[in-house]
């Protein structure tokens, strides 16, 4: 898929000199970079510390206390 991407001169220069300097093509440097993007983004989310956590132990689970619990008495939605 082809895409028109507009950058100011300086860029277009800066980009020029280091596809030179790499022998690459703008173009392979540009979908690098927005490959880098990508996967930086995709990378972010919660953190490690919070996905892998497993609980406390001997800690019941919250479900096994819905039964205990009344329902308001008020909507507190309106």
């Amino acid at each position: 898929m082809n895409f028109n991407v507009y950058l100011d001169e300086p860029t277009v220069e800066r980009l020029n000199r280091l596809a030179r300097t790499r022998k690459t093509t703008r173009n392979a440097l540009i979908r690098e970079a927005v490959g880098r993007l990508l996967e930086r983004d995709d990378a972010a989310g919660w953190p490690a510390l919070v996905t892998q956590f497993e609980g406390v132990p001997d800690t019941p689970p919250f479900e096994s206390f819905r039964r205990t619990l009344r329902a308001p008495r008020k909507n507190p939605l309106r």
